[in-house]
């Protein structure tokens, strides 16, 4: 009896360490298929006067990218973080609308992304927090009146960083139509289709805690519905490690608690990757003193590209 209860539990073990293997080495994330929305607005951006990216040193040697788009007049300074899988040239119509507006514009290629790091991974969990430290003290030392604006995915992180030991880096902190997290009140399934996740291993990795993050959180967990046409400029899938790293923390709300900066949220009224009134109620209790704009008649993307959303974001800015 002890033994055949010993090879049934043995059994189990055996089917429950297969069961996590494949989880871990089979569960690759599958793209969805491409959403127009997203990728129509990038075809008919102008990048005929994209400036040239230039880099700057991160504390493990590495030279990271961004572009600069100074004003001839300036009255204000914001650094620009770009939405999933993207890279600083995503936020071209934004960055000039602000330039053209007397606002100094620094667009980051944030590393895993654009020219920065190896595409979609990074070295470790808070690499990227480190990254905009080292930018910060590099290009304007002990300046206190910079704004970050980071867009979609990039919202995520910047609100992460707001909610940091770092936070007084940045003046204010605006967050453009930003994705909380897969299970808040704000996003749609599955972000509108744009993004998919391999939840097995996502749950797999996560268990094995830091021994996961350091040996396997190069493994790919989320893959994007990018354009065909415009594969090469894109990030199709995120590591463990970056998806971790680039939005907010599971308990997202305590980082929400935990930002004491001046904070605004931009998103559009016909958003379609997440519920633009539901801002409302997840950062009332958190966060109560948020300015929360809805701007009307824009979507995802085009509140970065549209007349309505770049005023907005210009006015916010400037104020």
């Amino acid at each position: 009896m002890k033994t055949t209860v010993l090879y049934l539990l043995m059994g189990v073990i055996i089917v429950m360490a297969a069961a996590f293997i494949a989880a871990i080495t089979l569960a690759s994330p599958k793209a969805p298929p491409m959403m127009e929305s997203i990728a129509a607005p990038f075809r008919a951006m102008n990048f005929a006067s994209l400036p040239p990216v230039r880099h700057y040193q991160a504390r493990d040697g590495a030279q990271l990218a961004y572009r600069a788009y100074p004003a001839d007049h300036s009255r204000h300074t914001v650094a620009l973080v770009h939405g999933s899988s993207a890279s600083s040239s995503s936020l071209h119509a934004l960055a000039e609308y602000l330039q053209k507006n007397d606002i100094d514009v620094y667009a980051l290629d944030m590393r895993g992304h654009g020219e920065s790091g190896r595409q979609g991974d990074i070295d470790y969990v808070g690499q990227l927090e480190d990254d905009l430290e080292d930018f910060m003290k590099q290009m304007f030392q002990n300046r206190s009146d910079v704004v970050l604006a980071g867009f979609s995915s990039g919202g995520g992180f910047a609100l992460r960083f707001a909610a940091g030991p770092r936070q007084q880096l940045f003046s204010r902190y605006i967050a453009l139509a930003p994705f909380i997290r897969y299970d808040a009140p704000t996003t749609r399934p599955n972000s509108g289709e744009w993004a998919r996740a391999s939840v097995p291993r996502i749950i797999a990795l996560t268990l094995l805690g830091p021994v996961g993050r350091k040996w396997l959180g190069h493994l790919p967990v989320i893959a994007f519905g990018i354009d065909p046409q415009n594969a090469r400029y894109q990030t199709s899938t995120y590591s463990y490690r970056l998806s971790s790293n680039f939005g907010l923390h599971h308990d997202y709300v305590s980082d929400l608690k935990a930002i004491k900066q001046p904070l605004t949220v931009i998103v559009g009224d016909e958003d379609e990757l997440v519920y633009p009134q539901k801002y409302l109620s997840v950062f009332a209790e958190p966060q109560p003193h948020a300015e929360i704009r809805i701007v009307p008649g824009v979507g995802h993307i085009t509140l970065t590209t549209d007349p309505a959303g770049l005023e907005a974001i210009a006015e916010v800015i400037s104020n």
